[in-house]
Order: C-alpha cells, then sequence, then structure tokens
C-alpha cells in the first residue's frame, strides 16, 4: 500500500489527459475503464500499479511538463496573433516601423521553441514547436 496509494495519488493528477490513459494501459498491459462512472479505487488496485511504479511516475511527470509545453505554446500563439505590425513611410516606400518589441519576441520565445524542442515530453506537441 506505502507503493499504491502514492502512485494513485499521482494518477488523480489534473495533467493526466486521455493519452496519457491508454499509455497506462499499454505500460499495464490492461483495459482501464477511466471515463466510466463506475471506475473506483478497487479498478485501480486491480492494476497491480507496484510492478509499474517507475513507468507511472514518469507518465505522470511527462503528462505534467507536456501541460507546461502547451502552455507554452498557447502563450506564443496569443502573442502572435494579437501582433500588429507597424509600417511608415520612406522615400514613398513602406518599412517596418519600431521592431524593437518584435526581435525581443522573437528572441525569447525562440529559446523557449528550442528548449521545448530539447525535451523528450515535446512528441506530442512537436509538429506544433516545429511550425513556431
Amino acid at each position: 500500500m506505502n507503493t499504491i496509494l502514492p502512485l494513485i495519488a499521482s494518477l488523480h493528477s489534473k495533467f493526466m489527459m486521455e493519452r496519457h490513459w491508454k499509455k497506462l494501459m499499454k505500460i499495464t498491459d490492461q483495459e482501464i475503464s477511466f471515463q466510466s462512472p463506475k471506475f473506483c479505487l478497487e479498478d485501480l488496485i486491480k492494476l497491480h500499479l507496484y510492478k509499474y511504479a517507475e513507468e507511472v511516475t514518469e507518465l505522470v511527470d511527462g503528462a505534467q511538463k507536456e501541460a507546461k509545453i502547451e502552455l507554452k505554446l498557447g502563450v506564443i500563439q496569443k502573442t502572435w496573433e494579437g501582433y500588429v505590425f507597424d509600417f511608415r513611410e520612406y522615400k514613398e516606400v513602406p518599412i517596418f516601423g519600431a521592431l524593437d518589441e518584435i526581435i525581443e519576441n522573437v528572441e525569447t520565445q525562440s529559446m523557449e521553441l528550442m528548449g521545448m524542442m530539447s525535451s523528450k515530453d515535446v512528441e506530442e506537441f512537436k509538429e506544433r514547436v516545429m511550425f513556431w
């Protein structure tokens, strides 16, 4: 019980999505009716989580890291969706206005994206990270 209860508590994480439960099914090689209203503690105990303690811990940690990546991607997307570029005329040719803020955002977010790409937990969002 000293092993199982902390694992069950960690599976209760708000970061556990359907894809993570499917991974847990592969790990335990058992069907888990996690969306069923009848899903209960007994169902989790029957999974014999003590046999997969390391994998479960890694799965939940990965879910939390994926959530951070997804949140950062949302911030990046929101930043650029609302961006309006300022143009000025110079010798009858339109040119960009002040670029300080744009350059700062590009540099900061490029570093964040490179950090995300170096994470093993980026797989779920790799396409979006590469896009940005």
